[in-house]
């Protein structure tokens, strides 16, 4: 699910409150046993100070989500809610100096260009202006050291229950119920109650 929704938000404990930026980490390698991530974010962001320090952080990737209307179960009628799921990791932060910065950078171009298709590379740009552009970014890996996987997709709902929310979300119009419907859908995991 990282991989598909990698717009994550990364959040932190500040001295004085905790912090949060949205930004999209990528797995480091294309290894499936790969336990680093990859990000950048605004130098100016108040959030870069605790990402230019080693420490901890928690990292929250939201995938499709929807709101569940009562009158969809077929069986009963209960209280309005959602499904989603979602992916918290955790990890330690290790900056990234300034001569690590722009293979860094061409990385995170790189994934980004494939998720479209594309091919545009960093070395468009003139040495000058990324030499004046790559002090106002600071770069990280995020080390992972617990990873968790969370889904609400109605499993402990019966399979009438389950098919009526199905189908009400095919006939609706929320973002991403492609997917949602196609897990609600297949055959439940008893023991996979939260996961």
């Amino acid at each position: 699910m990282i991989r598909a929704y990698p717009f994550a938000t990364v959040i932190t404990c500040g001295q004085d409150t905790p912090e949060a930026t949205q930004t999209p980490l990528f797995f480091e390698t294309e290894d499936p046993g790969c336990r680093t991530l990859i990000g950048h974010i605004a130098r100016i962001n108040p959030q870069a100070g605790e990402l230019m320090a080693p420490g901890p952080v928690l990292a929250v990737f939201n995938g499709p989500s929807a709101y569940v209307s009562p009158s969809w179960y077929v069986e009963d009628e209960d209280v309005p809610t959602w499904i989603y799921r979602s992916v918290h990791l955790r990890g330690e932060i290790e900056p990234v100096d300034s001569s690590g910065m722009r293979a860094l950078m061409e990385r995170i171009i790189a994934l980004s260009e494939s998720r479209i298709g594309g091919a545009w590379q960093l070395s468009r740009i003139p040495d000058a202006d990324i030499a004046r552009m790559m002090p106002r970014i600071i770069g990280f890996r995020i080390h992972l050291t617990a990873l968790k996987g969370i889904s609400k997709l109605e499993q402990t709902r019966s399979a009438a229950n389950r098919a009526g929310v199905a189908a009400g979300l095919e006939a609706g119009e929320e973002i991403g119920k492609d997917l949602l419907v196609d897990l609600l859908r297949r055959p439940r995991n008893p023991e996979c109650i939260g996961c």
